[in-house]
C-alpha cells in the first residue's frame, strides 16, 4: 500500500472497513438463526409442511446473505486487497439487499395471515393493509437494487440519490411492523381485557400471549432501529460502507421474528395442560376460540 496516495488509503479504510466488520455481525446473527431454526425442527418434526417451507425458504435467504457477505470480504480484503479498482463495485452490493427484503417480505405476509386468523377469519383489512405496505417496501428496494446493478461504476459518493426509494422503504416496512405488533397487542390482550371489564371479571394474560408480545415487539422495535440507522448512515458520504453493518442483520432479524413465534407454540405434551391454564383468566368463548387459532398452528 505504500504507494497508494492519502485519499485512496482513507477510501480504502471506509470502505472495507465497513464490510468487514459488517460480516463479522452477519455470522453472529446467521448462529442465532441456525440455532432457532435446530430448536424449531426439534420441537415441530410434525408440522405443516407449509410451515416448514416457509422457514428453510427464509432460513437459505439468511444462509445466501450470509455466503454472499463471506465471498464479498474475501474478494475485497484478501483477493483485491490495496487495489483501489476492486473495490469500486462487488455483485453482493445488490444482492443482499434483494435477499434481505425478500426475506422480511416473507415474514411479514406470514404475520398478516396469523392477524387473519386471529380475527376468526373476519377482519380482512387489517391484513390485507399489512401485505400492502409489505409488498410496496419490496418493490422499492427492488427498484434500489436494479439502479445499483445497472450501474456498476456507481461510486458511494452518488448513493444519495436512491434516498427518496429508501424513505419509502423505510415507511412502509415500519408501517407494517407497527400494524402487526399493535395488532398481535390487541389480540393477544387488550380485546380479553375490554371484554373482561365488560363482565366485571379480572383477566390476566396467560404467560405463553405474554412473550408472543414482547418477544414480537422486541424484534420488531429491532429491525426498525436497523433501517433507520441504514438510512441515516447512507446520507452521510463520509461513513463509506459503514450502513452495511446494520443491513447485513435485518434477513436474520426477520427469520429470527419467525421462528420465535413459531417456537412459541406448545408442543403435543404440553398442549392439554395449557388448556386447562386458561379457564382461570375470564373472556369466555371469544378467548378460547383466540387459543383455538394459535393452536391450529401446530
Amino acid at each position: 500500500m505504500s504507494g497508494l496516495s492519502a485519499a485512496e488509503h482513507a477510501q480504502i479504510n471506509i470502505s472495507l472497513g465497513g464490510v468487514v466488520i459488517s460480516n463479522y455481525l452477519s455470522y453472529l446473527t446467521m448462529g442465532v438463526v441456525l440455532s432457532s431454526t435446530w430448536t424449531y425442527f426439534s420441537k415441530f418434526p410434525t408440522d405443516r409442511w407449509w410451515f416448514k417451507a416457509v422457514v428453510i425458504l427464509c432460513v437459505s435467504l439468511c444462509i445466501g446473505d450470509t455466503v454472499a457477505d463471506g465471498i464479498w470480504v474475501y474478494d475485497w480484503a484478501v483477493a483485491n486487497y490495496a487495489n483501489p479498482a476492486a473495490l469500486a463495485f462487488h455483485w453482493a452490493l445488490p444482492a443482499e439487499p434483494f435477499l434481505s427484503s425478500t426475506c422480511a417480505l416473507i415474514v411479514q405476509l406470514f404475520y398478516a395471515w396469523r392477524l387473519w386468523v386471529m380475527s376468526m377469519r373476519m377482519n380482512w383489512i387489517l391484513p390485507i393493509a399489512v401485505g400492502s405496505l409489505s409488498i410496496l417496501g419490496w418493490c422499492m428496494i427492488f427498484r434500489i437494487v436494479v439502479s445499483v446493478a445497472m450501474a456498476p461504476n456507481l461510486m458511494q459518493s452518488e448513493f444519495a440519490f436512491l434516498l427518496p426509494e429508501c424513505y419509502v422503504w423505510l415507511g412502509a416496512s415500519a408501517g407494517a411492523d407497527v400494524l402487526i405488533t399493535s395488532s398481535m397487542i390487541y389480540y393477544l390482550d387488550l380485546r380479553f381485557r375490554v371484554e373482561s371489564q365488560q363482565n366485571k371479571i379480572s383477566y390476566l394474560a396467560p404467560r405463553r400471549f405474554r412473550r408472543i408480545i414482547v418477544r414480537t415487539l422486541e424484534c420488531n422495535l429491532l429491525s426498525l432501529l436497523a433501517q433507520a440507522i441504514v438510512i441515516g448512515l447512507l446520507s452521510q458520504i463520509s461513513v463509506g460502507l459503514y450502513f452495511l453493518i446494520p443491513e447485513k442483520t435485518l434477513a436474520k432479524v426477520y427469520t429470527f421474528s419467525l421462528l420465535l413465534y413459531l417456537n412459541s407454540r406448545p408442543t403435543d405434551n404440553d398442549r392439554g395442560s395449557t388448556k386447562k391454564s386458561l379457564s382461570p383468566y375470564g373472556g369466555g368463548d371469544v378467548e378460547f376460540s383466540s387459543y383455538i387459532s394459535f393452536e391450529t398452528l401446530s
